[in-house]
């Protein structure tokens, strides 16, 4: 059946220009089982990019023998071409399923001389290649490109987009759209897994489904600061236990009543790899993701850092558009920000992996105006901090304003217009 549908397949591509353009988007020489229809194609391909004409008469011209002679039938095995998607369907999974039966038969021999960890590891990736490979790549036409974009302006603007709920910053970036990343940088502590507790409530009581990968910090203390959040109840009182009974059933109470619909998900393994964290989302299925921090997570070759996480940030922008996720990394800057007179952050501060710049879609660093470690506040203290938007894909960068409590964990936007 697979050289008949190849044949079909490459019928299609003499007799029409569209199909030779999908053809040779969607296909590859090594899909083809035969070496005649092989051969075929790989001319069909040489001709369609220099340009020339790939029709019949050329491309029987080109070949001899019995290549030639196969192309002149090739017309016969096309009833119409309205049938192509599913030539083109056929020929790839006649391909797929022979690739999986040379790799598993290699797999088999391999079994008893490794682990049982590595041969699930060696499945999971093989799996993951396989789905890849089963999503058929496809240019879209100016046409089609239209159609999806009045539908995206006639939906709601939710459907699209995750609001920070900050009106000053959701002004310059129209909220975390998704399939987009985004690296939410600070030096430690100061202040973004605050800054990322902030954008979690504010999401969440809009509905939207979140999954937070704490590589850091414990579930538990993630949890205090939401609690000391939500109830402006000092932090260190909460993680001190140091609460009246009165307190205790404020802070239950508040903290049951917020998320009845279980739309938050805490994941805080400090062993977590990028094959974990596809697997959960995988499994989950969030509208936003945040992992605290990106620096942290496992990275097969230790010998070559910056490399390794560059292939992590790499995977996480893929993993994004994926899954139509808002991806939020924390990222750790490097200490040359200290050492300079000018304080204000830049995207050089990244640390480790310019890959992170590249792949993101926003950079922000968040950043108090003064020295924390000489500050101690309580009560209704505010100390002022600024958000550097330093690259915005979507919209212009700019500096913005911010009360911040760290007793309570929480940001208060300064000004609420972006101009």
């Amino acid at each position: 059946m697979s050289v008949e549908a190849e044949m079909s397949v490459l019928g299609c591509m003499v007799l029409d220009e569209e199909c030779a353009r999908s053809g040779v988007d969607a296909l590859g020489e090594e899909m083809f089982s035969h070496p005649t229809t092989r051969r075929i194609f790989r001319t069909i391909l040489d001709q369609y990019w220099k340009g020339l004409p790939v029709d019949g008469v050329t491309i029987s011209q080109i070949l001899d023998g019995e290549d030639k002679k196969t192309v002149v039938k090739l017309a016969d095995y096309v009833p119409t071409i309205r049938h192509f998607d599913e030539y083109v369907r056929i020929v790839r999974d006649d391909w797929q399923n022979r690739e999986m039966q040379k790799w598993l038969a290699e797999f088999l021999m391999t079994i008893p001389g490794a682990s049982a960890q590595r041969n699930i590891d060696a499945l999971q990736d093989f799996l993951e290649k396989q789905k890849e490979t089963a999503h058929t790549k496809s240019a879209a036409s100016f046409a089609e490109t239209a159609q999806e974009l009045s539908k995206w302006l006639r939906e709601g603007k939710d459907t699209f987009t995750i609001p920070s709920a900050y009106r000053a910053l959701d002004g310059a970036l129209g909220g975390f759209m998704r399939k987009t990343y985004a690296a939410i940088g600070a030096r430690p502590g100061g202040g973004k897994t605050d800054f990322a507790v902030n954008l979690l409530l504010r999401m969440m009581k809009r509905g939207h489904k979140i999954l937070y990968f704490s590589l850091e910090m414990p579930r538990l203390e993630l949890m205090q600061r939401v609690a000391s959040n939500i109830t402006k109840i000092d932090g260190s009182r909460i993680r001190d236990k140091r609460l009246d009974e009165q307190e205790l059933q404020t802070v239950e109470s508040l903290i049951s009543a917020l998320d009845k619909d279980n739309r938050v998900s805490f994941l805080d393994d400090a062993r977590m790899t990028v094959k974990d964290i596809r697997h959960f989302i995988k499994i989950i299925r969030p509208d936003v993701v945040f992992i605290d921090h990106i620096g942290l997570i496992q990275r097969p070759d230790t010998q070559n850092a910056y490399r390794e996480l560059g292939k992590i940030s790499n995977e996480l922008k893929r993993i994004a558009k994926e899954y139509d996720l808002a991806m939020i990394n924390l990222v750790q800057l490097n200490r040359a920000l200290e050492s300079r007179k000018d304080k204000e952050p830049q995207l050089s501060d990244l640390r480790e992996s310019g890959d992170i710049e590249q792949d993101a879609d926003y950079v922000m660093f968040i950043q108090p105006d003064e020295d924390m470690s000489k500050i101690n506040l309580s009560g209704n203290g505010w100390v002022d901090a600024s958000l550097y938007l330093r690259k915005n894909r979507h919209g212009k960068p700019g500096i913005f304003r911010f009360h911040w409590q760290p007793q309570y964990h929480t940001y208060t936007e300064v000004e609420k217009n972006f101009e």
